[in-house]
């Protein structure tokens, strides 16, 4: 209570800024750690996460549009926040991002077989490449056995997968914020009130 007794309004709001950036930080963490821990109900709170941040750019993009329109005139507002707010209700159903990341991988795993196919064609055209032939047999026979096992365990793959990566990222973003984080709160400790 003392530095914000003795602080000016101004470093009184960067002090609040600073302790509203912490929360965040520590927040962002936390979701991080427990998408990676707990990755089963994770797809639910990202899916539900991006479609609450795609309402919220739609609703953005809506006010700034319609300030554009009073202040300068125009008469169109734009197809783009249309597409946000649909994008939004439809991640807010978490059901039809399982089918939409199931249909990912299942692409994915397609794609993969159809290299391995051409890979191995390649290789049978090209016998004649002592060196190369048994190398290319394995890489075509990989991408394969590969590309069926992802098709195949397409929507389990999306569920562990994305949770994971997106728990990973949250924990390294949030970390950096928090580095970031003690640097600006030294520079307000030893700074306030001189800027």
């Amino acid at each position: 209570m003392g530095i914000i007794g003795s602080s000016s309004a101004s470093d009184r709001k960067k002090l609040i800024l600073l302790l509203l950036w912490l929360l965040s930080d520590i927040g962002m963490i936390v979701v991080g750690i427990m998408a990676v821990v707990n990755r089963q109900k994770a797809i639910g709170a990202i899916s539900g996460f991006l479609g609450v941040c795609a309402l919220i750019t739609g609703i953005i993009t809506l006010i700034l549009r319609i300030s554009q329109v009073k202040r300068l005139g125009k008469r169109n507002i734009g197809f783009d926040i249309v597409i946000w707010l649909a994008l939004g209700f439809l991640l807010l159903n978490t059901g039809l991002l399982n089918k939409l990341g199931k249909l990912v991988f299942i692409i994915v795993g397609v794609a993969l077989i159809c290299e391995g196919v051409r890979a191995f064609a390649a290789c049978q055209r090209n016998k004649d490449e002592k060196e190369w032939y048994i190398p290319r047999m394995i890489f075509s026979a990989v991408f394969i056995v590969l590309g069926i096992t992802v098709a195949v365990n397409a929507e389990a793959i999306f569920t562990n997968l994305i949770p994971l990566a997106m728990g990973i990222y949250f924990i390294i973003h949030g970390t950096e914020l928090l580095y970031e984080w003690i640097g600006r709160a030294k520079h307000f400790y030893y700074f306030r009130g001189t800027e």
